[in-house]
Formats: C-alpha cells, sequence, structure tokens
C-alpha cells in the first residue's frame, strides 16, 4: 500500500476522535456518517465509544480503498477489505488523535497535541467546541482544527503542509442499536 495514502488512512482514523475507552462520548451509541473530498466514511459505536467501528470509502492519488478501523477489547484492527487484510495494533495504534478523549482532557494531553479551545460554532445542528491541535503521524506534522461535540469530533480540517483536507458530518443518528456483527473482526 502507497505510504503516503495509509499515512493519510492513519491521520483520518485519529482526527476522527475515535478510541477504545469507556466514556469516550456522552451518548451511549451512535452512526456518524462524515464525508470529505476524499470519500465517505461511516462511524459507529456503541456502549459510549468502548466499541468503534470506522469504515472508510475512499479515493486519494487514483488508489480506491475500502476499509474499517475496529477498536474493541483495548486493541485496535486495520481491516484492509480492498487487499482482504488485518493487522491488530496495541490500544491505540499510535494513531495520535485515536488517544484523545475530549470529554476528559488533561494538561498533559493538552501540551502533547498543543491542543487549544478556540471557540464555539454549530455543525450539523450541535453547538460544538472548537479547538485547534498540533499532531505528529508517521514523521508530519498536522495543524488540525476539529469541532466537537459530546466528545465526537463532527468537523475537521487538516493542514499538512503539502496538502489540506477537511471532513465534516452529514448525519449523526443518536442512541441507536448497533448489531454486535458490527464489531466483528471479518475472517478472509
Amino acid at each position: 500500500m502507497n505510504k503516503k495514502f495509509l499515512s493519510l488512512v492513519l491521520l483520518l482514523a485519529s482526527v476522527a476522535g475515535v478510541g477504545m475507552a469507556q466514556n469516550r462520548y456522552g451518548i451511549k451509541s451512535g452512526i456518524l456518517t462524515q464525508k470529505s473530498e476524499m470519500g465517505e466514511t461511516t462511524i459507529c459505536f456503541d456502549n459510549y465509544g468502548a466499541l468503534e467501528a470506522q469504515k472508510m470509502k475512499m479515493n486519494f492519488m487514483g488508489n480506491e480503498m475500502e476499509m474499517t478501523i475496529l477498536r474493541k477489547d483495548g486493541k485496535t484492527y486495520m481491516i484492509n477489505h480492498t487487499e482482504k487484510q488485518v493487522q491488530e495494533m496495541p490500544a491505540g495504534g499510535g494513531m495520535g488523535g485515536a488517544d484523545i478523549n475530549f470529554l476528559a482532557l488533561t494538561d498533559a494531553v493538552k501540551s502533547a497535541n498543543k491542543i487549544k479551545e478556540i471557540g464555539k460554532e454549530t455543525v450539523l445542528g450541535k453547538e460544538c467546541t472548537k479547538y485547534s491541535m498540533t499532531q505528529s503521524q508517521m514523521g508530519m506534522d498536522m495543524a488540525q482544527t476539529v469541532w466537537v461535540w459530546q466528545g465526537i469530533v463532527l468537523k475537521t480540517l487538516t493542514d499538512g503542509g503539502q496538502f489540506q483536507f477537511g471532513n465534516e458530518a452529514v448525519k449523526l443518528e443518536e442512541n441507536v442499536e448497533i448489531p454486535a456483527s458490527t464489531f466483528e473482526i471479518p475472517k478472509f
């Protein structure tokens, strides 16, 4: 897989606010649909974020990919449906913002990621707290602005120096029943 493409996939996962810890989100379950210039992402979560499946369908520089980043039981699984591969990683998977719990920001996390609250704005009819932050992802520094509601990142703008991109929530279904099969690891 193209290294730049993989870096971008990991970055998209990190800024989407996904993670493993319980009570990461202020609602029990949900289905969040986001759109970007490169494609669509659907994030299904349950148990306040303890279970999460981020399904991405993207096209970046001619590379089409279908991928799921699954977080459960303290582990992260990168599931490449295009190449029929599963890669298991430790909790967080080393993906920067994937470990950020916006409901419980500590001074250490704020300092490490240069997180600053910069205001309030409405996204998808929800009043969000807007943050600026800087993260390093596979050797690249990324300046990011994120809009967060109930711990859930609803909008992101990222500046990687050589490229800029963003994604924004277009639909959020709150407190819905998520089938257990959503969080199963496929057997290819």
